[in-house]
């Protein structure tokens, strides 16, 4: 039975505003990586310009538009699959506050604008960019309803994120890098996933009903640890510290570890069916452990602290 679609209200800048989920766009830092990590080689060589820090902020807010579109997307093909959860029904799409030929509307217009800012960034950028919405779109005409595959899509979404930004950085970005990207990824959307189980009806997706908290709680465990490992072995490499001149990055790896503890935490909460994402950018702990990881790296590997 489904729910009854709600009468259409004057559209406000609030509710589209809410539509585009701008406390999302952090996820696009993972676009200014490669520069942050080659920052130091970059301005040894020179070539840290004004013209490639803006290049790179370009590319950091075409991914955010990109983004905001992708979102509209897929709550317009999932308007009614969201007026049966718990928290999803109050989207704007979804509660009525944003009719859907409106909506259709700015998915359009941040679409192009994204396009735009995509070509100025300059470089292969705009194919990574349309790589990006290729697969967001095959993910809500269908991929999101496969288990496993839907995380997949979602850590491909952020190694997309990080190849894109070493284009327009014009550097290369380590594998190491990659590997935590794509492990770290997995374990957040999985995580998700776990916490749907435990906090709402699996029949407002498709996916949902075809996972088993069993299995995601081996699998989560297993991917903290990949990550943590992977992490540690980038900081360990004789390159790393040749490039940043220090040997102290070892001890930046509690960092992550307490990162994922907390984010774990947040998963076995189930009073709440609030995605644990949200929560944990406004999770003190999390939030704190966070600028201090920052901070500590950024020290270390823009030579403040530490010597080779």
């Amino acid at each position: 039975m489904t729910s009854p679609t709600p009468q259409p209200k004057r559209t406000s800048v609030g509710a589209v505003v809410r539509a585009l989920r701008p406390h999302q766009w952090v996820k696009n830092v993972f676009v200014l990586v490669p520069l942050v990590f080659a920052g130091p080689e970059l301005r040894a060589a020179g070539r840290l310009t004004e013209s490639l820090i803006l290049h790179v902020l370009l590319g950091v807010l075409a991914f955010c538009l990109q983004s905001s579109a992708t979102y509209l997307l897929n709550d317009l093909h999932d308007v009614e699959a969201d007026r049966r959860h718990p928290v999803k029904r109050l989207r704007p799409i979804a509660a009525g506050e944003l009719p859907v030929p409106a909506a259709w509307t700015w998915f359009w217009a941040i679409l192009a604008t994204a396009a735009v800012l995509s070509w100025l960034a300059g470089g292969l950028f705009i194919a990574y960019v349309a790589a990006y919405f290729v697969m967001n779109t095959a993910y809500s005409k269908g991929l999101k309803h496969v288990a496993w595959v839907d995380a997949a899509v979602i850590s491909a979404g952020f190694v997309l994120r990080i190849l894109a930004g070493a284009e327009v950085a014009h550097v290369h970005v380590s594998h190491w890098l990659v590997g935590c990207t794509v492990l770290l990824s997995l374990f957040q959307a999985l995580g998700k996933r776990k916490h749907e189980l435990l906090t709402s009806d699996t029949s407002h997706r498709i996916a949902l009903m075809r996972y088993q908290k069993a299995h995601l709680n081996v699998a989560l465990p297993l991917l903290a640890w990949a990550t943590a490992g992977v992490y540690l072995g980038y900081t360990l490499d004789p390159d790393t510290a040749r490039r940043f001149g220090t040997h102290l990055l070892p001890w930046t790896v509690p960092f992550p570890l307490l990162g994922m503890w907390r984010f774990a935490k947040l998963l076995d909460d189930a009073e709440t069916p609030r995605s644990p994402t949200e929560r944990m950018l406004r999770d003190p702990l999390f939030v704190a452990n966070l600028a201090a990881w920052a901070l500590t790296v950024g020290l270390l590997i823009y030579g403040v602290v530490g010597s080779a």
